[in-house]
């Protein structure tokens, strides 16, 4: 056990005074977004709670195999005892919740640097890998295989499968610990990683071929277009974006994705040598140093002009 003890103790007596429950987090849900929701849900559902268990936007297909996937939901209307946010720097990062929220019946748990602190009880770790390696510790031997399972999708995908810079020797330990209690790592890597349809397939090809290189610097986008070219949503572009990374003597690797007309999506990554978080920050988004993201509210030419000119520049 790493975390303080008083935080775990602190969350207890919340959970144990509550009936109902709201576990929630970020919209466009990754990994660490969708194995916490579930692991913690679940987690709460053993221990007697009535739980809802919200993300707001449909969750990525690859997750689809963890038991509990099939009862998130979108939306939550009515009043709560306890409001549980996960992964989530800042409640404006979430919709479809109830309106204004009583910020004591909040628990606020993640690992974003950029987090607003918006709870009644936060559990804020920036040197966590992941949201779920944080609920590895609060769970400790309390769950059972489904609930490891979930954890360890989420670290595992935060991770890009413990090839980051956030993988710690903690990391690995945890993983180790989970393994232990049975969960599959091979399967689970397959089931995440790859499991790729036909046309995210086509979608990367098309993408791989607007890759152009600056220094050390690379950038890609997607466009509406091909999306309708290849049968695929903006969805199947989430994990496309670690792919402007994979050549030799890149650094930053920037991937635009057209969401609408006016609205081009921007997610950065990292191997360390740059911050993209303050990146990200610059144009209203944020993250983490080697991970972040934000959203230009223009089209992708005048999007991808900005972003290459912000590039060039380093």
């Amino acid at each position: 056990m790493i975390m303080d003890n008083n935080l775990i103790v602190n969350i207890e007596q919340l959970i144990e005074k509550s009936n109902s429950i709201l576990v929630f987090a970020h919209k466009r849900p990754d990994g660490d977004a969708v194995g916490s929701v579930i692991a913690f849900s679940l987690f709460l559902k053993s221990k007697g709670k009535k739980v809802t268990a919200l993300l707001p936007d449909d969750p990525p297909p690859e997750y689809d195999f963890l038991k509990g996937f099939d009862s998130i939901v979108k939306k939550a209307e009515g009043e709560f005892d306890l409001y549980i946010s996960l992964d989530e720097a800042d409640l404006s990062r979430t919709y479809n919740i109830p309106d204004n929220i009583p910020k004591e019946k909040i628990i606020n748990i993640d690992h974003h640097k950029s987090n607003t602190y918006f709870g009644g009880l936060n559990v804020v770790l920036p040197d966590y890998s992941s949201t779920c390696e944080i609920l590895i510790e609060i769970v400790g031997e309390r769950g059972n295989t489904d609930i490891y399972n979930a954890l360890y999708t989420g670290m595992l995908t935060d991770t890009g499968g413990f090839k980051y810079a956030n993988t710690s020797v903690r990391t690995l330990k945890h993983a180790i610990e989970l393994i232990e209690k049975g969960v599959n790592h091979a399967y689970i890597s397959q089931m995440v990683f790859m499991r790729m349809t036909r046309g995210k397939i086509k979608l990367l090809a098309l993408a791989l071929e607007t890759l152009e290189f600056y220094g050390d610097k690379a950038v890609m986008t997607i466009s509406l277009d091909m999306l309708n070219k290849t049968g695929t949503t903006m969805k199947d572009t989430e994990s496309i974006t670690g792919y402007t990374l994979v050549t030799r003597g890149i650094e930053l690797g920037v991937l635009l994705r057209e969401e609408a007309e006016n609205r081009t999506r921007v997610s950065f990554r990292s191997k360390g040598k740059y911050d993209v978080d303050l990146m990200a920050k610059e144009f209203g988004g944020g993250g983490h140093k080697e991970a972040a993201g934000c959203t230009i509210d223009t089209d992708l030419q005048t999007a991808s002009k900005i972003i290459k000119e912000k590039v060039i520049g380093l």
